[in-house]
């Protein structure tokens, strides 16, 4: 392909996919807005604790719909048709059962999993109204997030970033109605996001199953044994790559909790508000640009494949690098929009520079993992995906504050995604030495 000509598809593949992630992100920003704004500290801290089990949902149907993506995208590249429509048709398969499973499951098991990440007796009740909303409702979660990477895969990128815009000004609208004027607190702030996001899902399916190059069949929703293992072997480092931001969200509350109390766990809210705006921006890049590397590895175009990863890799970074500025700018603004109390603001514009200093490192190994699992690379993308939350990031959190008290669990941060980016590094040069290797 073209220089030119790749380049433009790049940006045309990256640019919508940013847009979508940072815009799928801001469901929460905004309930964390309307929330902070009219119940405050408490409030804030409720919803933190709950945000594990939501994107928990999140992480499940993500990796699904980017394993079924990766499958659909590299069979176009081979370009056997049939075998896209199959990726196509099992993914859904899958997320419609998933919405059963975990919408009746988490339902079923929110009230005993709060009091073990984090909800002590001032905060369970707020997170039970805010969780319970959010796990019967969670077909539009489920069906928005994994059909949005298979509209993508499929080239209709601007579709998938004008109906998360449209989603995202609904949910703005009834946040206000549901918070503000009816004074339904959390429960007013799930239900306006759950509604936004079903009827994302009523416009993504449709779009999703007419496109006039390959229509609909009912065959490609028949159950494929081996179609829905490589979707699950495809899916399985975006989905910890995704459930990593849980997990570590779930052990750093425990530690603010420990060290800060409530007033701990209301900073790390504004810190994670504030960084969850900024990694959907990142990831974006890599997950938007896959269906690209996906079908330059089916159509072995290795000269395509490492123009497309310099210029993700450059492209993701540079993002951090502006958002580290600008979150240092705005280091006071931005407790304040969320409605923290005077002290939780303070001492959230004071830890901002942990996040400033993170970012570029996050970027690398968000991208990487990415881009190994379009390569068709899972053992590496997992490791990047589940190091982090498993082994870095909590390392961290159990020794800096030992010595730097609440300080100390915002340090963890910049301090395990930096060990994680020279992983990354290193086997980004291990990958690039294979396959300079073997090109004749």
């Amino acid at each position: 392909m073209q220089n030119t000509a790749l380049h433009k598809r790049f940006f045309q593949y990256a640019l919508p996919s940013m847009m979508s992630q940072l815009l799928n992100s801001c469901f929460i920003i905004v309930d964390g807005f309307f929330i902070g704004q009219n119940l405050g500290d408490v409030g804030l801290a409720a919803i933190n604790v709950a945000w594990p089990i939501t994107a928990l949902i999140q992480a499940i149907s993500l990796g699904l719909g980017i394993g079924g993506s990766v499958r659909m995208a590299t069979a176009l590249g081979k370009n056997d048709l049939q075998e896209a429509r199959r990726a196509r048709g099992n993914t859904l398969l899958m997320l419609l059962v998933s919405t059963v499973v975990l919408g009746l499951g988490l339902t079923l098991a929110s009230p005993y999993i709060l009091p073990l990440i984090g909800a002590n007796e001032e905060l369970y009740p707020l997170a039970l109204e805010y969780t319970r909303v959010i796990c019967m409702l969670s077909v539009g979660q489920i069906m928005t997030t994994g059909t949005l990477p298979l509209l993508r895969g499929s080239g209709k990128t601007i579709h998938a970033m004008v109906y998360m815009i449209v989603g995202l000004i609904g949910n703005i609208v009834m946040d206000w109605l549901f918070i503000q004027v009816f004074q339904w607190g959390l429960a007013g702030a799930a239900l306006a996001t759950t509604m936004a996001q079903i009827f994302c899902a009523c416009m993504t399916i449709p779009t999703l199953l007419t496109q006039k190059s390959w229509p609909i069949t009912r065959s490609e929703f028949r159950p494929h044994k081996e179609m829905l293992q490589g979707i699950l072997h495809y899916g399985i480092s975006p989905f910890g790559l995704s459930l990593s931001t849980s997990v570590i969200l779930l052990i750093t509350n425990l530690r603010a909790l420990e060290y800060g109390g409530t007033t701990g766990v209301a900073i790390y809210a504004v810190l994670s508000y504030v960084i969850g705006s900024i990694v959907p921006l990142v990831t974006g890049v890599g997950d938007g640009i896959q269906p690209l590397l996906s079908y330059a590895k089916g159509a072995h175009d290795m000269h395509s494949l490492a123009k497309l990863r310099r210029w993700g890799l450059y492209l993701a970074v540079s993002i951090a690098l502006f958002c580290s500025v600008l979150t240092m700018v705005l280091r006071h603004q931005l407790p304040l929009l969320f409605g923290a109390g005077e002290e939780a603001a303070l001492q959230g514009a004071n830890a901002m520079w942990t996040l400033a200093l993170g970012y570029p490192f996050m970027a690398i190994v968000r991208f990487c993992s990415s881009y190994f699992c379009a390569v068709g690379q899972p053992l590496a993308s997992g490791i990047l995906a589940y190091g982090e939350p498993l082994i870095a990031q909590p390392t961290f959190l159990f020794i800096v504050p030992l010595f730097l008290q609440l300080t100390g669990v915002w340090v963890a941060y910049p301090a395990a995604v930096a060990v994680m980016a020279a992983v990354a590094l290193w086997l980004l040069y291990r990958q690039i030495q294979q396959t300079e290797t073997l090109e004749p």
